[in-house]
């Protein structure tokens, strides 16, 4: 089509996270450069992380939940909304120890309580490519989780940004660099449709959410 129909894609600014825990704040650091101009610092992205983590995930630091995320986002003046394809407690299955569950299942439900409170609207539940195209259309930015091991063997969960869409594919921001990657292999990676579809699903429980912005 001409220029009217397909207006500019928002300049999304690329950030790295500085964590092995911290790619979903980097990702809302880099809708926030596109959307409030706010220049991303090492202490915005722990302090969304405290706001937004489930506390346990997988070994180590929990990353973050898409409802935690969209509140931090509201908190900073965006407007954000959720899709997520499952109703109960996300990442539970990621732990064996009882305690640890019973914490997620606290966070998760404190999330829940605060969405409904805040008009944080969750859609609950699957999207498709014609969803992300319609909001990245209408200029929001999109964060998706996927699970890393169709990237890199690794299986975890992990927050991406979109940063366009054409026909063929989606192009991302993976705000985690491998070993043997520079910036720049990081930023506008080109996905194929298909093999976007089969990554953005996480564990067994084929948890399938992103964060609209």
């Amino acid at each position: 089509g001409n220029q009217r129909d397909n207006p500019t894609p928002r300049h999304l600014p690329w950030v790295q996270q500085t964590t092995p825990f911290t790619c979903g704040p980097a990702c809302l650091l880099m809708a926030l450069a596109a959307l409030k101009q706010q220049t991303p610092t090492t202490t915005e992205e722990l302090l969304l992380w405290r706001e937004a983590t489930t506390i346990f995930m997988t070994a180590g630091h929990g990353g973050c939940h898409p409802l935690g995320l969209a509140l931090a986002a509201r908190q900073r003046g965006l407007n954000a909304r959720v899709w997520c394809n499952q109703t109960g407690p996300l990442f539970v299955d990621s732990v064996r120890d009882s305690d640890k569950k019973a914490v997620i299942t606290t966070v998760h439900d404190h999330f829940v309580s605060e969405c409904a409170r805040q008009k944080v609207p969750v859609c609950y539940e699957d999207f498709g490519a014609d969803e992300v195209d319609k909001a990245i259309a209408a200029g929001s930015i999109v964060l998706v989780l996927i699970s890393t091991w169709r990237l890199d063997g690794r299986k975890a969960p992990h927050w991406v940004a979109i940063s366009g869409s054409d026909g063929e594919c989606f192009y991302i921001h993976d705000p985690d660099p491998g070993e043997d990657q520079v910036p720049m292999d990081c930023q506008h990676v080109p996905i194929t449709r298909k093999k976007f579809d089969q990554m953005r699903q996480y564990g067994q429980a084929k948890l399938r959410t992103a964060v609209i912005l």
